[in-house]
Formats: structure tokens, C-alpha cells, sequence
């Protein structure tokens, strides 16, 4: 009889040809001998996923002591499934983890390796070119569209973000994914790049690549083999404040955030060109200050390779506080290993 032990399981393909077993049948015994034929070849697989327009990144470490394996070319395109074949405490299956390009590979030796580095295949090389480009009012859901369009992608917006207007922005010698990023913290949203589609929502009401709202999952105390929990007062900040010009009384004006209690507002850096973005931007700026309260880190010995970031999560086993508290996704770390393991880093943030 097979080892009935918790066992993972992946596909790997690099242009359509195979580098992984996935797939396995479904009885163990028969299972067993396929992973032990194709499987010695992996040495270890990393999948991180991060949100803010930035690409996953996928790593990956062949065993080529036969020196059978092909150093692969820049460009080429990886697909990826994780998950697990069998075992009592894991829901056997795989979960598609996307298309990647090869960013670069590395040969070494002894013993003879292949270290192979990719990026989410949305990602074009374009979205990190810098351009030179002003944006005079326009709303926001053009300029997102327009980014999104020069990729080859199709554009899904939050539609209240869509309908922001901004006077004027200057992309000056700046990418399409250093822009995002800008865009998302003045407007305290988070850009992904999923199956063929740019996602720009506000954090914490992230969607699917088909525009659906993400569903909460659970991890438990027992789950994870370590964590790490942080909390922060609000600060030293009672709220945040920002001003703007008022041209209609020419003098600037104040707007207010959670201001109240004993302890002083925060003061925007920036003067505003209007009321209703200087209290756009207090209001993002407060939401931020909400999260950064409190972080939580986990490693779960039995990765779960459906969680990614932005996903809302619900935490049980904990302190109260903790079990209390709505989180959210910052970052995973999907980690896979040639003897079978699996595991997953989970970095949360207060939703």
C-alpha cells in the first residue's frame, strides 16, 4: 500500500510540453509510481502573488543530473496548477495558478541545475517602460481603461473609481505599472493583473477576473505551524486633514477625517485643487492608517494554494481580538517541494 501521507501535486507545462506530473489518479497506489517517474525532476517551486500592479513571480529549481533538460529561452510562456494529490487533511485537487514568461535561466553545477525565473505572462515588458505622457481631465476609469488597452488587457473598475475626476496627472518618465501604483495609493485601490483582465477596485472589494466579489475564507489556529501577530495603536494621529484652495473665497480651506478625542488630525503633505479631492484623499489616507493597526503573518504547514491576495479572510483559534478582527490578504508565498510538501506564507493586513 502507498504512503497515504498528505501529498502535493502539481502541472507544469513550458509551451504545452509537460514538466510535472499533475493530474494523478486518484487512487494512491497507482499515483505513487507516477510522481516517482516524473516528479525527482523538482527541486523546489515558488509562487509569489502580491497585489498594487505588481506581477507574480514564479521560481523554479530543476534537477539536470542527466543533463537531459533544455535551458529554456527568455519569453517562453510556463503554466502552472498547485495542490494536492491525496491525503486526510487536504482537499485533493489542482487550482490554477496562471501563465508565466521566462524572465531568465540559470545552469549550474555540481550537482546540475536549472533555476528558472518567471512573471505573470499579462505582464508584458511594456508595462514597465516609462513614457511621458500628461492625463488633463480625464476620470479615472478612461485613464485605467487606456493603460489597460495599450496592454492587451481588458479593463474591470470599481465604477464609483471610475467616475473620479482628476484635473490632471503627469506621467513623467513613468510606467504604466509605477502610474498604477500611484493611482492606488491616492485612491486607496489595488490593481491586479489576472487572466487577460487589468482589476482595479478598492482594497478590500477586490473581484474576480469576471467581476464577481471575492467569498471569505477561513484559517484556523491548528492550520498554521507559526505565526506572528503585530498591533499598533491608530498612531499618534486622531484622524486626517487636508487642504485645499478655495478659489470662490481665495484662502484655503480645511476638511477633516475621524478627527476627534485628544489626539491631534494628520496633515496632508498636499494642497487640493478642490474640496471634493482633498476629501477623497483624506479618506483614503485614513483608511490606510485603519489597516496599518494591525498585521498578522501565518505559515500553514498544508499550503492552500486557492488563497491569494486581496482575498478577505477570517482567522479562529486565535486571541479574541485577533478572531474579531476582518483581514485581508497582502501577500502569499506558495511554496512547493520535490519530496511532496507543500506549504504556504500568508501576510494579512486589517481589513
Amino acid at each position: 500500500m502507498a504512503d497515504r501521507q498528505n501529498r502535493a501535486d502539481y502541472r507544469l507545462t513550458l509551451e504545452g510540453k509537460s514538466l510535472g506530473p499533475g493530474g494523478t489518479p486518484a487512487l494512491p497506489e497507482f499515483a505513487a509510481a507516477l510522481m516517482e517517474k516524473f516528479s525527482p525532476r523538482l527541486v523546489s517551486l515558488t509562487l509569489t502573488e502580491k497585489r498594487d500592479g505588481e506581477a507574480d513571480r514564479l521560481d523554479i529549481v530543476l534537477d539536470d543530473s542527466d543533463g537531459q533538460l533544455e535551458i529554456p529561452q527568455a519569453g517562453q510562456v510556463l503554466s502552472l496548477q498547485l495542490g494536492w494529490a491525496w491525503g486526510a487533511d487536504v482537499e485533493p485537487g489542482l487550482v490554477d495558478k496562471g501563465r508565466f514568461k521566462v524572465d531568465e535561466a540559470e545552469w549550474e553545477g555540481a550537482p546540475d541545475r536549472i533555476t528558472i525565473r518567471a512573471r505573470s505572462a499579462d505582464f508584458a515588458a511594456s508595462f514597465d517602460r516609462r513614457r511621458e505622457k500628461p492625463h488633463v481631465a480625464r476620470k479615472l476609469g478612461e485613464i485605467i481603461r487606456e493603460i489597460a488597452s495599450a496592454q492587451s488587457l481588458t479593463a474591470i473598475v470599481d465604477p464609483d473609481l471610475a467616475a473620479e475626476h482628476l484635473p490632471v496627472i503627469d506621467q513623467d518618465e513613468l510606467s504604466d505599472a509605477a502610474l498604477l501604483r500611484i493611482l492606488g495609493r491616492r485612491f486607496d485601490a489595488a490593481a491586479t493583473v489576472k487572466d487577460g483582465k487589468l482589476i482595479f477596485m478598492p482594497i478590500g472589494e477586490a473581484r474576480s477576473a469576471s467581476g464577481r466579489s471575492l467569498g471569505s475564507s477561513t484559517i484556523t489556529r491548528r492550520d498554521g505551524d507559526s505565526f506572528r501577530y503585530r498591533r499598533g495603536e491608530r498612531g499618534q494621529f486622531g484622524g486626517v486633514e487636508a487642504r485645499w484652495h478655495d478659489r470662490a473665497k481665495g484662502q484655503r480651506s480645511t476638511v477633516e477625517i475621524g478627527a476627534g478625542g485628544d489626539k491631534p488630525p494628520k496633515r496632508l503633505k498636499r494642497t487640493y485643487g478642490s474640496e471634493e479631492t482633498a476629501r477623497r484623499a483624506a479618506r483614503s489616507a485614513s483608511r490606510k492608517m485603519d489597516r496599518a493597526k494591525a498585521e498578522f503573518s501565518i505559515n500553514l504547514a498544508l499550503g492552500r494554494p486557492e488563497l491569494f491576495p486581496e482575498k478577505p479572510l477570517t482567522l479562529a483559534g486565535f486571541k479574541p481580538e485577533i478572531d474579531a478582527q476582518d483581514w485581508l490578504i497582502g501577500e502569499c508565498r506558495h511554496t512547493l517541494s520535490g519530496s511532496g510538501g507543500l506549504v504556504s506564507e500568508l501576510t494579512l493586513e486589517a481589513k
